[in-house]
């Protein structure tokens, strides 16, 4: 008796499990650059790494919490990945937050903000700028924490460098917009150009005048960058990558 051979057929093979991340890029750059600017300011401790790590997860959970707000039909797909996120992030957070109870107030700050991200996408309008800048200060809050881990003064060190890197984003928002949604505004483009004239200004009024140095090569950017053309939101991604970078470099060079 022929022995039948057992084949699988592709519809029952076993399907890859796919991670849940973020799909907006530029977020990525306003969740790291904040805390590893504020971990080499004040100093790599201990606790800096596993922060992190349940920040980062804590980042994750929004994707399925933001998909459940916007589309109650996912719900059954979404749940678990925000379940899993969260658990993850409050077991390696609660043990850290033990140890810092002044990491509670930015818990506290972050719930206004999240509602904010909430009231927007309920609103459909998700691209507005309030928005944006709510989402800019969040992500902030992780600088602020990597200060505070470091034992930097939360008064001086950590809203400095909030103030910092929120100024920073702003730009990016405004540079951003101005090249999609309101690419034929010329209004919008002013307004956008104006910001990173009195961005290069701000430092020099606050008496730290060598920091316009970080911040001009993302005003010369929105200056130069033509309008007249639609530009592919890859090209706007590496160009808003690339400037990040340079200013996160020009950053430590007069921070250290």
């Amino acid at each position: 008796m022929l022995a039948t051979k057992c084949t699988q057929k592709p519809s029952t093979a076993r399907k890859k499990v796919r991670i849940l991340l973020p799909k907006e890029h530029g977020t990525w750059m306003m969740f790291f650059l904040p805390y590893f600017l504020g971990t080499m300011i004040i100093g790599l401790t201990t606790f800096h790494i596993p922060f992190l790590i349940g920040w980062f997860f804590l980042f994750l959970a929004s994707t399925p919490l933001f998909s459940i707000i916007r589309n109650q039909k996912v719900i059954g797909k979404m749940l678990p990945w925000l379940v899993s996120y969260s658990i993850i992030a409050l077991v390696i957070l609660i043990p850290i937050i033990w140890h810092y109870p002044i990491l509670l107030v930015l818990g506290i700050i972050l719930v206004p903000l999240l509602a904010i991200n909430l009231y927007f996408i309920k609103k459909k309008n998700e691209r507005s700028l309030l928005n944006n800048i709510s989402g800019i200060i969040t992500f902030g809050l992780g600088g602020v924490a990597a200060v505070i881990l470091g034992g930097g003064s939360i008064l001086d060190e950590a809203i400095f460098l909030l103030l910092y890197v929120t100024f920073y984003f702003t730009g990016s928002a405004f540079y951003v917009k101005s090249l999609i949604r309101e690419r034929k505004n010329h209004r919008f483009r002013i307004i956008s150009h104006t910001y990173h004239v009195l961005l290069l200004l701000v430092p020099v009024l606050i008496g730290q005048p060598l920091l316009a140095v970080a911040y001009f090569p993302g005003s010369v950017k929105d200056w130069i960058t033509t309008r007249k053309k639609q530009m592919k939101p890859m090209q706007i991604g590496i160009i808003e990558i690339v400037n990040g970078i340079v200013f996160f470099v020009l950053s430590l060079a007069f921070f250290l």
